[in-house]
């Protein structure tokens, strides 16, 4: 027999709080709570998939972040554990620390992840789940997210599969708010067909101050800088402090049916976990990032295909300039040559283009544009590696080439980029 749920005390809940649980259990199937630091996102969802893991005999959740040791040490640590001692008889749960998951008695259980282990997501991706929470999704590409949501297939009869998410907010670029305040897709920007979906909340430290260190807010939040401050504050979508691309600026993002024809084109590839390619034109001393495309825990053979079908269009030969730590694996991308690697040129050489008014990007890129604004440098002065997969990729197909004055040139062909179409399917 079920144990009866133990609820958490109505009152403990904020009011803020409250609205978001009548969100979560509303007609959206996603949910996305956003908005300043300390605010009670992950505490509420995570209460959330308390409930629902008492309630529903069986049923499995994951709960997952970019880096699985971020993870451990904001959810695992200081949300869902304290909350299962604090909530829960201790006969009602057991907690495995090995693996990284908690079982109620019922046989729920609640899976703890990250998407930057290749054998722990894979195992992850062998299970189906009621409900998945993707916790800070400024920081995780929406290719692994995608992946991450088709696993969301657990069959509990008339229940309804749900996706939360939460963030800090990031850019206005960014993948989450166009799928979620804009209601776009974001691969491509047409409008949702089902936009009802997909719901989302504004929480901030204000609305839940009775919870936070007495002057936290005034001590550690209100002395911030100003795009910090109003980040993790105000809970706005804005660019974050210590941006590499200052002199990028939305002015730059065209309509591609207005450009020249193309002289020339290059492709660059970011190996690991989180692949991606971005597909640069030139025309003269301009610069233009025509399409971006990525894809999660593929096999290099599998990417190759899928560029290869979406760039047909090109009936040429294109140099691929690979991530050098992709290794032997680069023989597997049609032309592919190891990239110039050298970070620091590359990135003058994309921002002298966009000082000069000689770099243009396509609406189409939607992959590069969600990190653009957020691709920074911390206090010192080091570059933050978080969702930058499309970033190193533009580096890599624009610097190495150099455009037309380039001093490349096609090697012995070995297939063309628009070779073997259909012998593997991504």
């Amino acid at each position: 027999m079920m144990r009866p749920m133990v609820t958490i005390v109505r009152d403990q809940l904020t009011e803020r709080q409250r609205e978001a649980l009548k969100l979560m259990r509303g007609r959206a199937i996603y949910t996305l709570l956003y908005g300043g630091a300390r605010s009670g996102k992950s505490f509420i969802i995570c209460r959330k998939i308390l409930h629902r893991a008492k309630k529903y005999e069986g049923a499995r959740f994951l709960i997952a972040r970019l880096r699985f040791s971020h993870a451990k040490t904001s959810i695992w640590n200081q949300t869902l554990v304290p909350m299962l001692q604090h909530y829960l008889p201790m006969d009602d749960y057991t907690i495995n620390r090995s693996d990284f998951y908690v079982k109620i008695a019922n046989g729920s259980e609640i899976w703890l992840g990250g998407f930057d282990d290749k054998d722990r997501t894979e195992k992850i991706l062998g299970t189906e789940f009621l409900d998945i929470y993707f916790n800070e999704v400024s920081q995780i590409g929406y290719d692994a997210v995608t992946m991450g949501l088709s696993r969301l297939a657990q069959n509990i009869p008339g229940v309804l599969n749900r996706g939360y998410f939460d963030c800090n907010p990031p850019s206005p670029l960014h993948w989450a708010h166009r799928l979620f305040i804009e209601k776009l897709e974001p691969k491509d920007g047409k409008p949702l067909t089902m936009p009802e979906l997909y719901n989302s909340l504004l929480m901030n430290p204000l609305d839940n101050a009775e919870n936070l260190p007495k002057n936290y807010i005034a001590t550690k939040l209100e002395v911030l800088p100003e795009r910090t401050r109003r980040r993790l504050l105000n809970g706005e979508w804005v660019k974050q402090e210590g941006t590499i691309f200052e002199h990028f600026d939305e002015s730059m993002i065209e309509d591609p049916d207005g450009w020249p024809e193309m002289e020339d084109y290059s492709v660059g590839i970011d190996g690991g976990l989180n692949m991606a390619a971005v597909l640069w034109g030139w025309s003269g001393d301009h610069l233009y990032l025509i399409d971006s495309y990525g894809a999660y825990n593929a096999t290099t053979s599998a990417f190759n295909a899928a560029l290869s079908a979406r760039w047909q269009w090109l009936h040429r030969p294109v140099i691929q300039y690979c991530d050098p730590s992709m290794g032997e694996r680069v023989q597997e991308m049609s032309y592919g040559e190891p990239a110039n690697n050298d970070v620091e040129a590359g990135l003058d050489f994309l921002s002298t283009k966009m000082e000069h008014g000689l770099f243009h990007v396509s609406r189409r890129a939607a992959g590069w544009l969600s990190e653009i604004y957020d691709y920074r440098r911390d206090e010192k002065e080091r570059i933050v590696k978080e969702d930058d997969h499309f970033m190193d990729a533009g580096r890599y197909g624009a610097y190495s080439h150099r455009g037309p004055s380039r001093t490349h040139k096609i090697k012995k062909p070995q297939k063309s980029i628009t070779a073997g179409l259909m012998k593997e399917q991504f």
